[in-house]
């Protein structure tokens, strides 16, 4: 089993962000598409930062 490195949602319109940390190998729907709370559009995934990684 790999597990998947975390990454970020984040949404183009309004900058809000969550960051995703998978738990298994297996891929989640809803860690695929997300939609932004606020604008109600379709969040870009980003990958974490070194300094995030590092933070844990």
């Amino acid at each position: 089993m790999i597990k998947q490195n975390p990454f970020i949602l984040r949404c183009p319109e309004c900058g809000d962000s969550k960051i995703v940390r998978p738990k298994s190998d297996v891929i989640n729907p809803t860690e695929m598409v997300s939609f932004c709370s606020k604008c109600k559009v379709s969040m870009k995934r980003e990958s974490l930062s070194g300094l995030f990684k590092l933070l844990g």
